[in-house]
């Protein structure tokens, strides 16, 4: 798996279907370039996109990857900010189009490469594999949906025991205490740090370490009071000129953020339970039970045992149906490889790193 450097997701397989941040990858009103590449399954988009990366890095420029929630093995997005240049994956599910073609964007098209007539003959195959991995995805987004129900019930009961106040309290005074604060408002800017893919819930540690040398760890296994303190620190940070990157839930992430990075203060605040934890690379841990009343919880405890019990299989089973798709989608894979002309690929890819750099 890809997970060395400034590596996160940008896409996630949510209670609410697949979710997507690619409207994020470049603003054209900021002088980028966006390089979208279409293509079947295994035609080379992620291999490009890694010879480009590569080739950035070796001149000395900064790299973000973006991974596959699908394929953690694989390449959804690269971008180069000092260029100010992306390359990201335009096919399904995360359909990206040129919004000012030529002006902003290029297309970057791999069907040229392909042999048509040898895809043709294999026409009732490919059907049957792409509806087939499409079905497996829709099945494992009801077992998505069903763990979002049960980590929603326990965060209906964290509501009502949360003190609201002394979380405030807290960001503020951390915020204020340990940042170099200014008038202005800070960026911000959208990121995933997890995701539910076919290995299984993928935690991305090692951005975590590369971003930050002061790690909190918010204990929290329902992630509700987490949440809460994550979106208030990013207020606090935002309001005080401080730089942030929100790491949302790949489950639910139209809501507050899982994590926090401040990658100019070198410091993280991340969700820390037993599906994603944070306390062996933590600078210091952090309870949440300091923030509620806990006889509220404890009256309710039978309750958050039972909801987490139900999570942890409607995970497993998600994470089953995801590892039969990539199955699919290998042997869909496999087809396009045969009908693929990979050493005009490479020329291609060669020439457009010469044009680039």
């Amino acid at each position: 798996m890809i997970n060395e450097g400034a590596v996160f997701f940008l896409a996630a397989n949510s209670a609410q279907g697949f979710f997507s941040l690619f409207n994020e990858l470049y603003e054209p009103d900021e002088g980028w370039k966006a390089y979208i590449i279409k293509g079947g399954p295994g035609t080379g988009k992620s291999g490009l996109m890694r010879k480009i990366a590569q080739a950035a890095e070796d001149r000395g420029y900064t790299v973000e990857r973006i991974i596959c929630s699908s394929d953690p093995d694989s390449l959804d997005a690269v971008i180069i900010p000092e260029k100010k240049i992306c390359f990201a994956d335009g096919t399904a599910p995360h359909v990206m189009e040129a919004r000012y073609p030529g002006a902003v964007e290029e297309i970057i098209n791999l069907g040229q490469f392909w042999n048509s007539k040898m895809l043709e003959s294999n026409r009732e195959h490919i059907i049957t594999l792409t509806n087939c991995n499409k079905a497996l995805h829709t099945k494992s987004a009801r077992y998505v949906s069903a763990y979002f129900q049960s980590v929603s019930d326990s965060a209906n009961i964290a509501k009502a025991a949360v003190d609201y106040k002394k979380i405030d309290n807290f960001a503020s005074r951390f915020i204020v205490r340990n940042c170099q604060c200014s008038n202005r408002l800070g960026a911000q800017k959208n990121r995933l740090l997890n995701g539910i893919t076919p290995k299984g819930y993928v935690t991305l540690f090692n951005t975590a370490k590369h971003f930050c040398d002061r790690i909190y760890a918010v204990n929290d296994e329902d992630t509700y009071i987490s949440s809460v303190l994550m979106e208030s620190l990013r207020r606090c940070a935002v309001s005080n000129g401080i730089d942030v990157i929100s790491c949302l839930n790949p489950l639910s992430p139209e809501g507050n953020p899982l994590h926090i990075i401040l990658p100019e203060e070198r410091i993280g605040f991340f969700t820390s339970n037993s599906v994603h934890n944070f306390k062996s690379i933590a600078y210091k841990n952090i309870n949440t039970s300091r923030f509620v009343n806990r006889d509220i919880i404890a009256a309710h405890k039978q309750r958050l045992v039972f909801n987490r019990k139900v999570s942890s299989e409607m995970l497993s089973e998600a994470i089953k149906l995801l590892e039969k798709a990539k199955k699919v989608h290998d042997d869909l894979e496999a087809d396009y490889i045969k009908a693929m002309d990979f050493n005009e690929l490479n020329k291609y890819t060669e020439n457009l790193i010469e044009s680039i750099f």
